[in-house]
């Protein structure tokens, strides 16, 4: 399958589960969607190194949880806000049953506050914090310094973004006899929530407090740059959380894994790609290198050890570079729905009078 086509069916299967879970998705008032069974598309077929639990540079936080779900065995699940440094951990398993993919915006939201409380929960942590990245469309900047500026005549222009990246860990993972600890991080992607707001992609929303917000109006000065337009917000305002899969990192720490690297190394020789391959491993000091590119996505596992063995296995799957690749897709589709551009554009509902000119 062609580079281009392939872009083109994973966002198509990305708007297709959209519809699945939007035909029981809430009405814009209440952000969270009602329990479904959990939908992962299957790539397997058309991708050259497939990612780790068939994990994909389209997946957003539903399906990610969804593939999740394949794990065997206890684990400690883990979400993470990395800019603030605060997390909550949960020990599961999810052997005999299916969790529905509903239930991740359940856990996220239960550590965002939606009412004033205590600024820390049980375990120190300050999740409140993270409400200070959520940012309106017509700001001119993400905290991140990511560009938006939607002009305040857009429809979109009020709705609130979450721009904070979320990281799920999740341990033990068991392969070649060595605990791994997984990690999936997920990023705000503007192309996403373009098309969640066009109804072309899950919506995932959650509400938070507005007194933890940047919403500025100290002593009447007026609204912030985050949130020019914060006069109208209610007092737990719906934000989105546009969050779209960007690496999946798996990490062991130990002593003498050489022959755990050599399995796994092996193993994921048979990802040879054409476009990029590079393969090397010292069983003496137990250090090695795999790298693979297939214009897709990009592989990469190292060992690092010493004259005792392997002491450190990092696999690593994140999306290639290249011109027409998933974020540069979601980027375009970003810039055509804030200046109306797009194909799908809906057209003004009152009568043309252009004859009238």
């Amino acid at each position: 399958m062609k580079l281009r086509s392939l872009i083109f069916a994973s966002l198509t299967a990305l708007t297709a589960l959209s519809a699945s879970a939007n035909a029981q998705s809430p009405s814009p008032q209440t952000p969270e969607p009602a329990a479904s069974d959990c939908i992962a598309p299957d790539y397997s077929r058309s991708v050259h190194i497939p990612w780790f639990l068939g994990l994909h540079p389209t997946d957003d936080l539903l399906t990610a949880f969804c593939r999740i779900q394949q794990l065997p065995g206890d684990i400690r699940f883990n979400i993470l806000f990395p800019t603030y440094k605060v997390h909550r951990s949960w020990d599961t398993s999810f052997d005999g049953r299916k969790l529905p993919a509903t239930q991740i915006v359940k856990l996220v939201q239960s550590v965002l506050p939606m009412v004033d409380a205590v600024a820390k929960d049980e375990n120190g942590m300050e999740f409140h914090k993270v409400l200070k990245s959520v940012v309106q469309l017509q700001a001119a900047k993400t905290p991140s310094g990511r560009d938006l500026g939607f002009a305040p005549e857009h429809p979109a222009a009020k709705e609130l973004v979450l721009w904070e990246p979320i990281i799920l860990r999740i341990k033990p993972v068991v392969m070649a006899g060595q605990e791994f600890t997984m990690t999936v991080t997920l990023k705000p992607n503007l192309g996403l929530l373009a098309l969640a707001l066009q109804g072309k992609a899950t919506d995932v929303r959650f509400k938070g407090w507005k007194g933890r917000m940047d919403t500025g109006g100290v002593f009447g000065r007026g609204c912030s740059e985050a949130i020019p337009e914060c006069k109208d917000l209610p007092d737990s305002p719906i934000f989105h959380a546009p969050w779209l899969v960007s690496d999946v990192v798996l990490e062991a720490n130990g002593t003498n894994m050489t022959n755990a690297a050599v399995a796994i190394i092996d193993r994921l020789a048979q990802y040879k790609s054409k476009r990029g391959f590079t393969k090397s491993f010292n069983e003496a000091t137990g250090e090695g290198t795999l790298i693979a590119d297939d214009t897709m996505s990009k592989l990469e596992m190292r060992a690092s050890g010493s004259s005792g063995g392997t002491k450190k296995i990092v696999i690593k799957w994140e999306p290639a570079d290249n011109p027409m690749s998933v974020e540069k897709q979601l980027r375009k589709a970003a810039e055509e729905y804030k200046i109306g551009t797009g194909e799908d554009e809906k057209k003004p509902a009152a009568p043309d009078i252009l004859n009238k000119l």
